[in-house]
Protein backbone atom coordinates (compact mmCIF):
# COMPACT_ATOMS: atom_id res chain seq x y z
CA UNK A 1 0.00 0.00 0.00
CA UNK A 2 1.18 3.53 -0.74
CA UNK A 3 1.60 6.27 1.75
CA UNK A 4 -1.29 8.59 2.49
CA UNK A 5 -0.81 12.02 1.01
CA UNK A 6 0.37 14.55 3.57
CA UNK A 7 0.74 18.28 3.17
CA UNK A 8 2.94 20.63 5.10
CA UNK A 9 1.14 23.81 6.03
CA UNK A 10 2.58 26.74 4.02
CA UNK A 11 4.13 29.65 5.89
CA UNK A 12 2.51 32.19 3.59
CA UNK A 13 -0.64 30.53 2.21
CA UNK A 14 -2.38 31.82 -0.91
CA UNK A 15 -5.92 30.47 -0.69
CA UNK A 16 -6.70 30.61 -4.40
CA UNK A 17 -3.56 28.67 -5.33
CA UNK A 18 -4.24 26.18 -2.57
CA UNK A 19 -7.76 25.56 -3.86
CA UNK A 20 -6.53 25.24 -7.46
CA UNK A 21 -4.04 22.58 -6.39
CA UNK A 22 -6.78 20.86 -4.42
CA UNK A 23 -8.88 20.75 -7.60
CA UNK A 24 -6.03 18.94 -9.39
CA UNK A 25 -5.64 16.47 -6.55
CA UNK A 26 -9.37 15.73 -6.42
CA UNK A 27 -9.45 15.13 -10.17
CA UNK A 28 -6.38 12.90 -9.86
CA UNK A 29 -8.10 10.85 -7.16
CA UNK A 30 -10.93 10.13 -9.59
CA UNK A 31 -8.59 7.83 -11.53
CA UNK A 32 -10.30 6.44 -14.61
CA UNK A 33 -13.63 8.13 -13.96
CA UNK A 34 -15.10 10.55 -16.49
CA UNK A 35 -14.37 13.58 -14.34
CA UNK A 36 -16.30 15.91 -12.06
CA UNK A 37 -18.67 18.80 -12.60
CA UNK A 38 -18.71 22.23 -11.00
CA UNK A 39 -21.34 21.25 -8.44
CA UNK A 40 -19.43 18.16 -7.36
CA UNK A 41 -16.19 20.11 -7.01
CA UNK A 42 -17.97 22.90 -5.14
CA UNK A 43 -19.25 20.38 -2.61
CA UNK A 44 -15.88 18.73 -2.11
CA UNK A 45 -14.00 22.01 -1.83
CA UNK A 46 -16.68 23.65 0.32
CA UNK A 47 -16.56 26.85 -1.75
CA UNK A 48 -19.05 28.55 -4.05
CA UNK A 49 -19.68 27.44 -7.63
CA UNK A 50 -18.64 30.81 -9.05
CA UNK A 51 -15.22 30.52 -7.36
CA UNK A 52 -14.84 26.95 -8.62
CA UNK A 53 -15.72 28.04 -12.12
CA UNK A 54 -13.06 30.79 -12.09
CA UNK A 55 -10.43 28.31 -10.87
CA UNK A 56 -11.41 25.80 -13.58
CA UNK A 57 -11.36 28.48 -16.25
CA UNK A 58 -7.81 29.49 -15.28
CA UNK A 59 -6.56 25.90 -15.17
CA UNK A 60 -8.19 25.16 -18.53
CA UNK A 61 -6.58 28.18 -20.14
CA UNK A 62 -3.15 26.73 -19.28
CA UNK A 63 -4.15 23.16 -20.28
CA UNK A 64 -3.83 21.74 -16.76
CA UNK A 65 -7.40 20.48 -17.03
CA UNK A 66 -9.86 19.94 -19.86
CA UNK A 67 -13.62 19.73 -20.19
CA UNK A 68 -15.24 16.67 -21.71
CA UNK A 69 -17.38 17.69 -24.68
CA UNK A 70 -20.20 15.24 -23.96
CA UNK A 71 -20.53 15.28 -20.17
CA UNK A 72 -19.18 18.81 -19.64
CA UNK A 73 -17.26 17.45 -16.67
CA UNK A 74 -13.64 18.30 -15.97
CA UNK A 75 -10.59 16.02 -15.96
CA UNK A 76 -6.81 16.43 -15.89
CA UNK A 77 -5.11 17.85 -18.97
CA UNK A 78 -1.97 16.83 -20.83
CA UNK A 79 0.08 19.77 -19.57
CA UNK A 80 0.39 17.96 -16.22
CA UNK A 81 1.71 14.90 -18.04
CA UNK A 82 4.31 17.00 -19.86
CA UNK A 83 5.52 18.60 -16.63
CA UNK A 84 5.51 15.31 -14.74
CA UNK A 85 7.79 13.70 -17.29
CA UNK A 86 10.42 16.37 -16.71
CA UNK A 87 10.84 15.36 -13.05
CA UNK A 88 12.86 12.15 -13.67
CA UNK A 89 15.24 14.13 -15.90
CA UNK A 90 15.80 16.68 -13.16
CA UNK A 91 16.09 14.10 -10.38
CA UNK A 92 18.51 11.35 -11.38
CA UNK A 93 21.59 9.57 -10.10
CA UNK A 94 23.91 12.12 -11.67
CA UNK A 95 22.61 15.33 -10.12
CA UNK A 96 21.75 14.36 -6.55
CA UNK A 97 23.09 16.12 -3.47
CA UNK A 98 26.53 14.56 -2.93
CA UNK A 99 26.47 15.75 0.68
CA UNK A 100 24.31 12.67 1.36
CA UNK A 101 27.39 10.52 0.66
CA UNK A 102 29.79 12.97 2.29
CA UNK A 103 27.80 13.05 5.54
CA UNK A 104 27.84 9.25 5.65
CA UNK A 105 31.60 9.24 5.07
CA UNK A 106 32.17 11.86 7.77
CA UNK A 107 30.02 9.96 10.24
CA UNK A 108 31.85 6.63 9.95
CA UNK A 109 35.22 7.64 8.46
CA UNK A 110 34.88 4.93 5.85
CA UNK A 111 34.56 4.94 2.07
CA UNK A 112 31.05 5.47 0.70
CA UNK A 113 30.15 4.26 -2.80
CA UNK A 114 27.12 4.58 -5.07
CA UNK A 115 26.84 1.96 -7.80
CA UNK A 116 24.53 0.76 -10.58
CA UNK A 117 24.21 -2.54 -12.40
CA UNK A 118 25.75 -2.88 -15.85
CA UNK A 119 25.24 -6.39 -17.23
CA UNK A 120 26.84 -8.79 -14.72
CA UNK A 121 28.77 -6.11 -12.83
CA UNK A 122 28.24 -3.23 -10.45
CA UNK A 123 29.79 0.03 -11.65
CA UNK A 124 30.70 2.73 -9.14
CA UNK A 125 29.33 6.10 -10.27
CA UNK A 126 30.09 8.17 -7.17
CA UNK A 127 32.48 7.80 -4.27
CA UNK A 128 33.57 9.70 -1.16
CA UNK A 129 36.58 8.61 0.90
CA UNK A 130 37.95 9.79 4.24
CA UNK A 131 41.34 11.46 4.08
CA UNK A 132 42.88 8.75 6.25
CA UNK A 133 41.52 5.89 4.13
CA UNK A 134 44.05 3.09 3.70
CA UNK A 135 41.75 0.65 1.93
CA UNK A 136 38.77 0.48 -0.45
CA UNK A 137 40.46 2.54 -3.14
CA UNK A 138 37.78 1.68 -5.67
CA UNK A 139 37.72 4.23 -8.46
CA UNK A 140 34.66 5.78 -10.09
CA UNK A 141 33.81 3.80 -13.21
CA UNK A 142 35.40 0.58 -11.98
CA UNK A 143 33.46 -2.68 -12.25
CA UNK A 144 33.01 -5.40 -9.67
CA UNK A 145 31.09 -8.66 -9.72
CA UNK A 146 27.46 -8.61 -8.64
CA UNK A 147 27.55 -11.87 -6.73
CA UNK A 148 30.64 -11.09 -4.63
CA UNK A 149 29.93 -7.53 -3.48
CA UNK A 150 27.49 -5.91 -1.09
CA UNK A 151 26.34 -3.36 -3.66
CA UNK A 152 25.98 -6.03 -6.32
CA UNK A 153 23.86 -8.29 -4.13
CA UNK A 154 21.71 -5.35 -3.07
CA UNK A 155 21.10 -4.50 -6.73
CA UNK A 156 19.82 -7.98 -7.62
CA UNK A 157 18.15 -8.91 -4.32
CA UNK A 158 14.62 -8.76 -5.74
CA UNK A 159 15.35 -10.79 -8.86
CA UNK A 160 13.85 -14.23 -9.43
CA UNK A 161 16.08 -17.23 -10.06
CA UNK A 162 15.22 -17.02 -13.76
CA UNK A 163 16.38 -13.40 -13.87
CA UNK A 164 19.58 -14.25 -12.02
CA UNK A 165 20.28 -17.12 -14.43
CA UNK A 166 19.85 -14.72 -17.35
CA UNK A 167 22.76 -12.72 -15.92
CA UNK A 168 25.11 -15.51 -14.84
CA UNK A 169 23.91 -18.61 -16.68
CA UNK A 170 24.07 -21.91 -14.84
CA UNK A 171 27.86 -21.85 -14.54
CA UNK A 172 29.77 -21.84 -11.29
CA UNK A 173 30.35 -18.28 -10.14
CA UNK A 174 33.88 -16.92 -9.96
CA UNK A 175 35.58 -17.16 -6.58
CA UNK A 176 37.60 -14.12 -5.50
CA UNK A 177 38.29 -15.30 -1.95
CA UNK A 178 37.45 -18.40 0.06
CA UNK A 179 34.31 -16.58 1.28
CA UNK A 180 32.84 -15.91 -2.19
CA UNK A 181 29.47 -17.48 -2.99
CA UNK A 182 29.97 -19.59 -6.13
CA UNK A 183 26.72 -21.58 -6.30
CA UNK A 184 23.53 -20.10 -7.80
CA UNK A 185 21.22 -21.78 -5.29
CA UNK A 186 23.35 -20.50 -2.42
CA UNK A 187 23.27 -17.03 -3.98
CA UNK A 188 19.46 -17.16 -4.18
CA UNK A 189 19.30 -17.99 -0.46
CA UNK A 190 21.57 -15.01 0.22
CA UNK A 191 19.34 -12.72 -1.86
CA UNK A 192 16.32 -13.91 0.10
CA UNK A 193 18.07 -12.99 3.35
CA UNK A 194 18.90 -9.58 1.95
CA UNK A 195 15.26 -8.95 1.00
CA UNK A 196 14.12 -9.91 4.47
CA UNK A 197 16.72 -7.90 6.39
CA UNK A 198 16.94 -4.89 4.04
CA UNK A 199 20.73 -4.80 3.66
CA UNK A 200 23.60 -6.84 2.24
CA UNK A 201 27.08 -7.57 3.54
CA UNK A 202 30.25 -8.49 1.69
CA UNK A 203 32.36 -10.03 4.44
CA UNK A 204 35.68 -10.40 2.58
CA UNK A 205 33.86 -12.06 -0.35
CA UNK A 206 35.47 -9.87 -3.01
CA UNK A 207 38.66 -8.75 -1.31
CA UNK A 208 40.38 -10.26 1.71
CA UNK A 209 40.49 -7.78 4.56
CA UNK A 210 37.59 -5.67 3.25
CA UNK A 211 34.04 -5.61 4.62
CA UNK A 212 31.20 -3.72 2.98
CA UNK A 213 27.57 -3.05 3.95
CA UNK A 214 25.08 -1.89 1.31
CA UNK A 215 21.42 -1.01 0.80
CA UNK A 216 19.34 -0.54 -2.36
CA UNK A 217 18.22 2.80 -3.76
CA UNK A 218 14.77 2.94 -5.39
CA UNK A 219 13.16 5.22 -7.95
CA UNK A 220 9.63 6.57 -8.43
CA UNK A 221 8.51 3.20 -9.81
CA UNK A 222 9.78 1.48 -6.66
CA UNK A 223 12.45 -0.31 -8.71
CA UNK A 224 15.97 -0.80 -7.37
CA UNK A 225 18.15 1.42 -9.57
CA UNK A 226 21.30 1.75 -7.48
CA UNK A 227 22.99 0.69 -4.27
CA UNK A 228 24.86 2.68 -1.65
CA UNK A 229 27.58 1.15 0.51
CA UNK A 230 30.00 1.81 3.34
CA UNK A 231 33.24 -0.16 3.09
CA UNK A 232 36.44 -0.39 5.06
CA UNK A 233 39.04 -2.64 6.64
CA UNK A 234 37.42 -5.69 8.21
CA UNK A 235 39.36 -5.18 11.42
CA UNK A 236 37.44 -1.92 12.00
CA UNK A 237 33.99 -3.34 11.29
CA UNK A 238 32.88 -4.49 14.73
CA UNK A 239 29.34 -5.67 15.39
CA UNK A 240 28.37 -2.37 17.04
CA UNK A 241 29.85 -0.34 14.19
CA UNK A 242 28.04 -2.38 11.54
CA UNK A 243 24.78 -1.87 13.44
CA UNK A 244 25.41 1.87 13.45
CA UNK A 245 26.41 1.85 9.77
CA UNK A 246 23.13 0.13 8.90
CA UNK A 247 21.19 2.97 10.53
CA UNK A 248 23.22 5.59 8.65
CA UNK A 249 22.84 3.71 5.36
CA UNK A 250 19.08 3.48 5.83
CA UNK A 251 18.84 7.23 6.25
CA UNK A 252 21.06 7.89 3.22
CA UNK A 253 19.32 5.35 0.97
CA UNK A 254 15.91 6.78 1.94
CA UNK A 255 17.09 10.31 1.09
CA UNK A 256 18.44 9.23 -2.30
CA UNK A 257 15.33 7.19 -3.05
CA UNK A 258 13.04 10.05 -2.07
CA UNK A 259 15.03 12.35 -4.37
CA UNK A 260 14.30 9.89 -7.19
CA UNK A 261 10.58 9.89 -6.40
CA UNK A 262 10.25 6.83 -4.17
CA UNK A 263 7.07 6.90 -2.09
CA UNK A 264 8.14 4.71 0.79
CA UNK A 265 6.89 1.39 -0.50
CA UNK A 266 8.84 -1.85 -0.61
CA UNK A 267 8.16 -4.76 -2.91
CA UNK A 268 7.00 -8.07 -1.57
CA UNK A 269 9.63 -10.79 -1.50
CA UNK A 270 9.63 -12.90 -4.60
Amino acid sequence: MGQEKTHQAPRYPVQTIDKALEVLEILADEGFQEGLGVSELSGRLNIGKSTVHRILDTLMARNYIEQCEDSKKYRLGWRLFEIGNIIPRQRNLYNFDVSILQDLCNQYQETVNLGVRVEDSVVTISKVSPKASLIANLQIGSRESLHATAMGKALICEMTKEEVLQIFGDRKLEAYTTATITDIDELMEELKRIRNQGFSIDDEEFCAGLTCVAMPVRDFKNDIVAAISVSGASIRQTYSKIESVKAGLKDASDKLSTFLGWQGESKESK
